[in-house]
């Protein structure tokens, strides 16, 4: 079983390190073992830890939470609903997380370090930034991650890679549910009819029983389509390898790209929170960083597809432009203007937009003029960052369909 000092029991736990004191404190969490000076903790106490957290998402206090799991200790029957919640929400693999600098995640990708695919990855959920240096990352899946940087150095594109894996999450939730449906309908319901709540241990062992199942049978069917398709698509190839070597084949245009991130309409509450997760993903160039911190509110009205007005605020500070939804009380500069400016400004990097939008009405602003300067400034930058990049990836075409980009 894996020994965790605490650094790593927080991390995999998703929790903090003072979170972990804490439990222990309150009689949540069972003390670790020691190793010399060293604290050491195995894997009950990350499925404690986890279980915890899985608690207090569902609203219960630590209070509860403590009677809860004495009642558990000292094997009441409420227990085992413990147990079982436990097992249903537990990893459905044995695959452990790992991680991952980002000089490491570069040299796996071939040098490739384009930020608007990273910024894609950790949209999918491929990386999890683990703080705001954005040194290192946590990998929930180092087998999946693995399967892309094969791919990408067999010579598929990583935006390819990541729009295929997108595909193949929808398929597996349908996939899931059919299976759910099935022991659902087969299963669980004439479980209960028979069974109490005191008796979910067994309902717990019944899951376990089941959890390798859906895999086998995924794993088979995988295996036969793959064989069965892969024969045609050979077949179709040599096809038309044979008709070539007959005929000249004409020009075939260029296949536009795929996006490699999830796109959508610009401004909408969707757009806004995509921003704001990526946007601290981005490092300005040391050159062009604007040095004067400031918090610029931002309004933008006659949004399509929204009956009230586009709020956010940006957050300058050592020469990076953080992006949140919402607006801040007390900011340096509050700044209204109407959608298409906002698009020309944001999208287009029209660095005369700010003066002459600010002339002819569009744009109106009120506070420190100084911060005024700033928001000039940093908008001007945009065009010398990856964040443009990342913005104009980011955003859905003006005509397109909102369901669509979704």
């Amino acid at each position: 079983m894996a020994d965790y000092r605490i650094e790593d029991l927080a991390r995999e736990g998703g929790t903090t390190v003072r979170n972990v004191r804490a439990y222990q404190d309150r009689g949540l969490l069972p003390r670790p073992r020691r190793a010399g000076r060293v604290s050491l903790y195995d894997g009950s106490h990350l499925a404690r830890l986890r279980l915890i957290g899985q608690l207090l998402e569902r609203g219960y206090s630590l209070v509860s939470i403590k009677e809860l799991l004495d009642a558990w200790d000292n094997g009441r029957s409420l227990g085992g609903v413990l147990g079982l919640v436990a097992e249903v929400t537990g990893p459905w693999s044995d695959e452990e997380p790992g991680r991952m600098t980002r000089g490491e995640l570069t040299a796996m990708f071939g040098g490739l370090s384009d930020p608007v695919v990273i910024a894609g990855a950790v949209q999918f959920g491929l990386l999890e930034p683990e703080d705001d240096t954005l040194t290192v990352f946590r990998v929930p899946s180092p087998r999946e991650l693995a399967v892309c940087a094969e791919l990408h150095a067999a010579g598929v594109p990583v935006h390819a890679v990541l729009d295929h894996l997108r595909a193949l999450r929808a398929d597996m939730e349908r996939v899931a549910g059919l299976f759910m449906k099935l022991t659902e309908t087969y299963l669980w319901q004439n479980y209960l009819k028979d069974s109490s709540l005191d008796e979910a241990p067994e309902m717990a062992e019944l899951i376990r029983r089941l959890r390798p199942l859906a895999q086998r049978a995924v794993d088979s069917e995988l295996a036969r389509a793959m064989r069965r398709l892969a024969t045609r698509q050979l077949g179709e190839t040599l096809g038309r390898v044979l008709e070539a070597e007959n005929a000249a084949e004409s020009p075939v245009p260029d296949e536009p790209a795929a996006p490699a991130m999830e796109r959508y309409p610009f401004m909408s509450d969707e757009w806004i929170a995509a921003v704001s997760r990526l946007s601290r993903l981005i490092t300005p160039d040391p050159e062009k960083r604007t040095p004067h911190p400031a918090v610029v509110d931002i309004v933008v009205s006659d949004v399509p597809g929204r009956d009230d007005p586009a709020e956010l605020h940006m957050d300058v500070f050592h020469g990076r432009v953080l992006v949140r939804p919402g607006l801040l009380p007390g900011p340096d500069l509050m700044i209204h203007m109407d959608y298409p400016t906002a698009r020309s400004l944001l999208l287009e990097n029209d660095r005369s937009l700010p003066r002459e939008a600010l002339i002819d009405g569009r744009m109106t602003a009120r506070g420190d003029l100084f911060a005024l300067t700033t928001f000039r400034e940093a908008i001007a930058s945009l065009s010398g960052w990856d964040l443009a990049g990342v913005l104009t990836e980011l955003t859905a075409a003006e005509d397109a369909d909102p369901a669509q980009a979704q």
